[in-house]
């Protein structure tokens, strides 16, 4: 018995390596690989390729046939059985993932130094002195990491820092300089009572939370907020989460969204394609120019701010482009960043002339 079984074990184990072998020959089977990665060649410049054993275990692993079902598979098991996620998405209580990448800030792992703190507050403060030399008004906008504001859905095993975080220890250094920025840690704690402020399956902020931060940098800057009593509200649940995807990669999943209508209140100028695009103009009905250097956390702010002012342009790129005040005669500048990217603010002034 225990021989039958042995070959049973080698005939499965073959087999199933076989299958995905020979299924890579199959169109389209290996489509959901992961990365760019192409089939390493046995010669290269002329010579054996030494490299190519490490090469084709690189290539294999992430192209073999059906992977991205395999994935999703051993994900479903791991969250099913363990309440396990992935080395990117931590899987929370009530349905809530998080990523990875904020842990460290939330245990108080791996912390900026001081010179890095004191470095990004010098930039911040490069911004807001070239800024003010042109009379252009200026406020820094970090986005909350979201276990930073919805800390109670993290997996118990998790225990958060209470000493002071990065981002707390930034704002202070900004005290020190004279740099005014929006700390929406508050507003949106506050908020959270009202309605869900992040999604569940994605790492940004929802409709609402964006509310939340707009109306928080409206309050800030002193421009007139939209009236959102006056605006229609729609509920979608065709939003793709981030998180989802990280975890299972071969689905289309989606997360509720709470927004609003925009439609007539602006347009876009640029050739817009996505909120990612890496520049975005608008024209809308309000007063003034804004200059907003974001990330991704703004794509839902967009919407927003475009309504508010006559003229936007958002900018995606790092170093940001404050040198565009020459040219494009702003009456706001926004720095927006993730509080999980903070340290990309050390030397994001060097464009400064």
């Amino acid at each position: 018995m225990k021989r039958i079984l042995q070959i049973l074990f080698c005939v499965l184990f073959f087999g199933t390596c076989l299958f995905f072998s020979l299924g890579m020959m199959i169109p389209g089977a290996s489509e959901a690989a992961e990365g760019d990665v192409t089939m390493p060649s046995l010669m290269k410049d002329g010579s054996p390729n030494e490299d190519f054993a490490d090469e084709f275990e690189d290539y294999f692993t992430k192209s073999f046939a059906y992977r991205s079902y395999v994935v999703d598979a051993y994900a479903s098991l791991k969250v099913g059985l363990f309440g396990e996620g992935n080395d990117q998405v931590i899987v929370g209580r009530d349905d809530f993932l998080f990523f990875a990448e904020t842990l460290d800030d939330y245990v108080g792992k791996n912390k900026m130094t001081d010179e890095e703190i004191n470095a990004a507050a010098d930039s911040l403060l490069a911004f807001y002195e070239y800024a003010r030399a042109r009379g252009t008004g200026f406020l820094f906008l970090c986005a909350p990491n979201k276990n930073h504001v919805y800390g109670e859905y993290m997996p118990a095993r998790y225990v958060a820092d209470d000493q002071p975080t990065d981002l707390d220890r930034l704002y202070a250094a900004l005290d020190e300089r004279g740099v005014p920025y929006a700390d929406l840690r508050t507003p949106l704690a506050d908020g959270k009572a009202e309605a869900l402020l992040y999604h569940k399956r994605d790492t940004h902020w929802n409709g609402q939370g964006a509310r939340v931060a707009y109306e928080t940098t409206a309050d800030a800057l002193g421009f007139p907020s939209l009236d959102f009593d006056s605006l229609t509200a729609v509920e979608s649940d065709t939003f793709e989460g981030d998180l989802d995807t990280l975890l299972f990669p071969g689905r289309t999943m989606y997360d509720d969204d709470s927004t609003y209508d925009f439609d007539g209140l602006f347009v876009y100028t640029s050739a817009y394609s996505t909120p990612m695009d890496m520049q975005i103009t608008t024209r809308g009905g309000g007063s003034g120019k804004l200059l907003m250097f974001r990330d991704s956390f703004a794509n839902a702010l967009i919407p927003l701010f475009a309504s508010s002012f006559a003229e936007c342009r958002f900018e995606r790129a790092i170093p940001f482009r404050a040198d565009l005040l020459e040219s494009y005669s702003a009456d706001y500048m926004i720095i927006e960043i993730a509080e999980r990217n903070i340290h990309n603010l050390i030397g994001a002034d060097e464009r400064i002339k």
